[in-house]
């Protein structure tokens, strides 16, 4: 198993890596992780005498210095004004399960981990340990606990969590089928009802590449003009950086011709080389042999 660095990530990507959006290499990949940003679904799953109570939605509204809370009536226009600021306020002592804006899938030969935001940590919550398994498709679920005696306020668009991905050594037999798009069985407390928004927009028939088909991400992640710049930028790279077999499977044309050009080469010179080894050897050995018996009669009068 291996490492991926952000290069090795864009030689994948498209292939046995995908998501969607790509915002340029700075804003996505960060060290070779992917940062996942947050939407605008974040909620708080809240008890009452140890039996679920409520699902409450914790997104804001940043007016003057003051958070305003926002409705479900609100939202689309709030998102339509760039000018409006929104975020997700997590309450002291409490547990914020996010959506991500990013979709993700992983083929057979990856597999991910999720990794914590050291700023956030810095401000009061807590580390994060997770998986993200070959074949997965879809939004991702992160729990974010506020161990703080404050309110923390993150948002939305802005990294909640890092994405590291791992190339496997041998292909994995887990499937696609045994997780769903968002982790809603999972994220979403037993006995709570799943929001309704939510599962709304995951399901957006417009916009099916949050459910995790990979082919649906695939075409959104092509219609990208940053996947093309970053992709041009490895090919400008690619003689340097993928000289050696590992990264042959991008099959840039330009590299496979200067490939197969030296391979070429190197047979019709075979031929060459090994004669003039021959002719080397040669003359290398009676050259000893004349050296080491210069007296030697080698006529029958010489030896009269």
């Amino acid at each position: 198993m291996s490492v991926l660095s952000e290069w090795d990530v864009i030689n994948e990507l498209g292939r046995g890596i995908v998501f969607y959006p790509f915002k340029t290499i700075e804003k996505s990949l960060r060290g070779g992780c992917l940062c996942l940003t947050a939407s605008i679904h974040a909620y708080m799953f809240c008890y009452e005498n140890n039996k679920p109570s409520q699902v409450e939605h914790l997104l804001k509204m940043k007016k003057d210095e003051s958070f305003i809370k926002v409705t479900t009536s609100e939202i689309q226009s709030l998102l339509k004004d760039k000018s409006s600021e929104l975020f997700i306020e997590i309450p002291k002592g409490k547990i914020a399960t996010i959506w991500t804006q990013e979709s993700v899938f992983l083929g057979e030969y990856f597999c991910g981990s999720i990794h914590s935001k050291v700023k956030l940590v810095s401000e009061g919550l807590g580390h994060i340990g997770t998986r993200v398994n070959s074949s997965w498709g879809g939004i991702l679920a992160i729990a974010l606990h506020n161990l703080s005696d404050h309110d923390i306020h993150i948002k939305v668009g802005d990294t909640i969590a890092y994405l590291r991905f791992y190339k496997l050594s041998s292909k994995s037999s887990y499937s696609q089928k045994s997780d769903h798009s968002g982790k809603t069985d999972d994220a979403i407390p037993h006995g709570f009802n799943k929001p309704k928004e939510l599962i709304d927009w995951i399901g957006d028939t417009d916009e099916p590449w949050r459910k995790g088909d990979k082919d649906t991400i695939i075409k959104k992640l092509y219609s990208e003009h940053y996947f093309d710049k970053a992709k041009s930028e490895l090919r400008a790279k690619s003689i340097r950086y993928r000289f050696f077999f590992k990264y042959f499977s991008e099959w840039n044309l330009t590299v496979w011709i200067l490939a197969l050009t030296a391979f070429f080469t190197f047979i019709m010179a075979l031929p060459i080389i090994v004669n003039y080894s021959k002719k080397t050897i040669n003359l290398f050995s009676n050259s000893k042999h004349e050296t080491i018996s210069p007296n030697v009669p080698n006529t029958e009068k010489e030896k009269k």
